[in-house]
């Protein structure tokens, strides 16, 4: 006798929440051991007879883990050697340095959260804040005020990207998992983000205003402060007299793999409306267009443009640029195995029914509306990332659920980029102790846990809540259904 897959689902969830939180058990660890246990609830389907039961449970996690490290794999390798190689080569250096003098020194708010939002993209959230926190610093060090404000641009900055835009690994495994074109939640992401950017904006701004003045850790702010350079030094580029890319080159590597994997989805979608005349007349051109627009090729060629920088720039030895590359492949191992894991908890959800439940469960034949799902998954993203504090373990989650689910653009009455989108939106909410990305905020920037608790937490909740509005409004206005 097996229980209802709801309770399966709940016994999944219990499982994830209390190894990591309780137990300390690391992510991969607590997923794959919630996928056993969604695994063992539900019996061996029909086209899995002709095994035996017990090692059948094990073997079906083992080829889901397998199936989803095989998608999401090569593409998260990529992004970080694109990541570690724009850090290495100073290419990031040289994207703020751009942006803030555009915007010039008053609008410095401006130029952080621009910064981080374009950063987190390649780079993730955890070295965007490290890349532009010394610059914060720098900046409070000769004006004494706004410190709070710079910190939160920064940190909404790569909040918004980490959690919106792929090749960051949480909304690359939804897509996956939610079969989205990678074309159509790139686009997604960068147009929900960019819209998000002035409620941020207006949100630290508000927040700063109650709270100018954080009490800091004195000590750990003062260490670093003789190893940064001026403001001034940092904008003329005149740091140890060491080379900076071109801005034109620094930013290939950000924008090769968008315009080639969005443009493609453009061309295959304009041939589908009508036959494109060059496609008829030479196949191997739409190959080609087809070869290179494949995420894997796109962040490869991005992944190679960023190596040819950092060699152009650095001059390193073939033994420095092989542990350059080495520290990036180690670190995309754990984020593979945390992906890979999700994946197979997530394919163990679909596979015991859980989405049919839901519907059932929610309104006989899955009658709730489009709204309705939208803030359905917004919930429960919210409430596993409070609950466990990963924002990737909670979209990687919550995706498995919704995948389930079987919902297309007729159901929702809009295009299923935005319910990834929202999934993503969810898990940036109520970031404290439990979250990394916290414990980043406030123990780098050396502002005491409990004023972190009072702004950046809350500016959190208000962030992934405007990003929930502005949703919910594009879904109605651009529903993107052909």
């Amino acid at each position: 006798m097996y229980p209802d897959p709801l309770l399966a689902l709940l016994f999944g969830l219990l499982t994830v929440i209390l190894l990591i939180t309780v137990l300390r058990v690391h992510p991969f660890l607590a997923l794959l051991a919630a996928a056993l246990v969604v695994s063992f609830s539900f019996p061996i389907l029909e086209s899995e007879k002709g095994d035996p039961d017990l090692p059948r449970k094990v073997v079906r996690v083992a080829e889901a883990f397998g199936v989803m490290a095989g998608k999401i794999g090569i593409l998260i390798v990529m992004g970080t050697i694109i990541g570690i190689c724009m850090t290495e080569s100073r290419a990031a250096d040289r994207i703020i340095q751009k942006i803030c003098r555009i915007f010039g020194v008053k609008r410095i708010p401006i130029a952080f959260i621009g910064s981080g939002y374009l950063l987190s993209i390649p780079v993730f959230y955890d070295a965007t804040f490290y890349l532009l926190l010394p610059l914060a610093k720098s900046i409070y060090r000769l004006t004494r005020k706004n410190y709070l404000l710079y910190l939160l641009c920064i940190g909404f900055g790569a909040t918004i990207s980490h959690t919106l835009i792929p090749p960051t690994p949480g909304p690359l495994v939804v897509s996956q998992e939610m079969g989205i074109s990678l074309g159509i939640m790139i686009l997604v992401g960068i147009m929900t983000g960019l819209c998000m950017i002035p409620f941020a904006l207006g949100i630290a701004y508000f927040i700063n205003g109650y709270m100018p003045n954080p009490e800091l850790q004195t000590d750990e702010f003062d260490r670093s402060e003789d190893q940064e350079q001026s403001f001034d030094a940092f904008l003329a580029g005149s740091d140890s007299g060491e080379r900076y890319p071109s801005f034109f080159a620094s930013i290939i590597p950000i924008f090769l793999p968008v315009l080639l994997i969005a443009g493609g989805a453009v061309i295959f979608a304009l041939e589908k409306q009508g036959n494109i005349p060059i496609f008829a007349s030479h196949t191997w051109i739409r190959d080609l267009c087809a070869l290179i627009s494949m995420p894997e090729t796109a962040l490869g060629l991005s992944a190679l443009v960023s190596v040819f920088l950092l060699q152009s720039v650095r001059k390193l030895r073939l033994r420095e640029l092989e542990e350059i590359l080495a520290k990036a492949l180690e670190s995309a191992g754990i984020i593979i195995l945390i992906t890979a894991a999700g994946g197979a908890f997530g394919s163990m959800l679909r596979q015991s029914g859980v989405g049919t439940r839901i519907q059932e469960f929610a309104g006989s034949g899955g009658s709730l509306s489009g709204i309705s799902i939208l803030l359905l998954a917004f919930g429960i993203a919210a409430m596993i990332k409070t609950a466990q504090g990963s924002s990737t373990t909670a979209m990687i989650t919550v995706a498995g659920i919704f995948a389930a689910m079987k919902l297309d653009a007729a159901q929702l009455g809009f295009h299923p980029a935005y319910l990834a989108i929202t999934i993503g939106l969810g898990s940036c909410v109520t970031g404290w102790m439990n979250d990394s990305g916290f414990c980043i905020f406030s123990r780098m920037s050396g502002i005491r846990e409990t004023d972190a608790l009072k702004t950046w937490t809350v500016g959190l909740v208000l962030l992934g809540l405007s990003g929930l509005l502005v949703v919910i409004c594009l879904s109605s206005l651009f529903p993107l259904i052909s």
